[in-house]
């Protein structure tokens, strides 16, 4: 049987956004894998099962410090000639290089050698150090979207068989989308229009506030809700003032900061329509889960944004607040139309079926087999 380590450092951080739900959906597809023989590893450290399944079931890293001093007391690394026979997966950064015998790494995108002007000068020297190597050593790369396997071949030069693409998938507990449309039913949260990220320059959340400057009576008719962590450069404070200098009163905005899954189910489920105005995009998981739950999402044009659901998205130029402006309207006037509570359940566990992370894990598991 063919052996395989899944590189799970990702999954250590105490909240996971949209890396660490890769990770973890693949990883949970791993473990019920019976046709390969996956192992778990962070580093070269070996991470037992168990504790693997654990770490899924708490959907946080939060406490694994000591589980990963207690590998280290227990000398669980894995020999560089068992790693030699078998292939590993790195669904994030490679913290090292040919270890394995065959590997493969995932990349979400370029953005810091693409977008320097939305990160800090720590984050683009660290990411332009490895990128390279991170590539030279891979037997082969998954890209999460056609832009991004555009971008990759493009600057790296990658042959047309070293390089491919995997697509992204959606998962809701079902306990959170029944609670999340017990909202819906009762019909009473005051109209409010849903914006999930990050906060971070990248993320445009300053287009909304330019627009609202233009236009303060939509404040009026709806709330405006950031869902999402602080990020970096200090985009909040950022925010914050552009809200100070918009006249809206800034009782109409809120800012959740980090939220649980179940939390965040919620919100995009109750809200009037969703906004994603991001300037650059590996993917846009929040638009798929959006379309998923049947809303429609005011979209950036850029980048990746166009593959996620073409269908579910009213495009706009991200640079362009008159472009945006029309959007919104479209985008009211679609949220008018309303379904009773037992259409929106049905429909939503219609659309789920086809966007399995299976989507995801297939092309890899392929992939490993052929390294037998």
């Amino acid at each position: 049987m063919t052996k395989a380590f899944l590189e799970i450092g990702g999954l250590f951080e105490d909240n996971w956004t949209g890396i660490g739900t890769v990770i973890a959906s693949i990883a949970a597809r791993a473990l019920e894998d019976a046709s390969i023989e996956w192992s778990f590893c962070y580093e070269t450290l070996r991470i037992p099962s168990d504790r693997v399944r654990e770490l899924l079931e708490q959907r946080s890293g939060l406490g694994s410090i000591a589980l990963l001093a207690s590998r280290v007391w227990e000398s669980a690394e894995i020999s560089p000639d068992e790693a030699a026979q078998a292939i590993g997966i790195y669904p994030n950064i490679k913290p090292m290089h040919r270890f394995f015998g065959h590997e493969a790494s995932i990349v979400y995108d370029l953005s810091p050698i693409l977008t320097p002007e939305f990160h800090s000068a720590a984050n683009i020297g660290h990411f332009a150090n490895r990128i390279r190597g991170d590539m030279e050593s891979s037997d082969h790369v998954f890209c999460i979207s056609q832009a991004t396997l555009s971008d990759v071949k493009a600057y790296f030069q990658l042959p047309d068989d070293k390089v491919s693409i995997i697509e992204m998938g959606v998962a809701f507990d079902p306990a959170d989308l029944s609670a999340g449309l017990t909202g819906l039913w009762g019909g009473t949260a005051e109209p409010y229009v849903a914006i999930v990220g990050t906060l971070e320059p990248r993320k445009n959340g300053a287009l909304m506030f330019e627009y609202l400057a233009q236009n303060p009576s939509f404040a009026s008719r709806y709330r405006i809700v950031f869902i999402g962590r602080d990020g970096w450069l200090e985009e909040k404070e950022r925010l914050l003032e552009l809200l100070g200098r918009s006249g809206v009163d800034p009782a109409r905005v809120t800012f959740t900061g980090y939220v649980s899954d179940a939390e965040k189910l919620t919100l995009m489920l109750n809200s009037a329509f969703c906004v994603y105005p991001s300037r650059f995009e590996g993917y846009g998981l929040p638009v798929l889960e959006a379309a998923a739950l049947g809303k429609v999402t005011v979209c950036s044009n850029s980048s990746s944004l166009p593959e996620v659901a073409p269908k579910a998205s009213i495009f706009f130029d991200p640079l362009d607040v008159f472009e945006f402006a029309q959007a919104i309207r479209i985008a009211e006037l679609r949220a008018a139309q309303t379904r009773s509570s037992q259409q929106a359940l049905e429909e939503i566990i219609r659309r789920l079926e086809p966007l399995s992370w299976d989507r995801a894990y297939r092309p890899i598991a392929d992939w490993v087999r052929t390294r037998a």
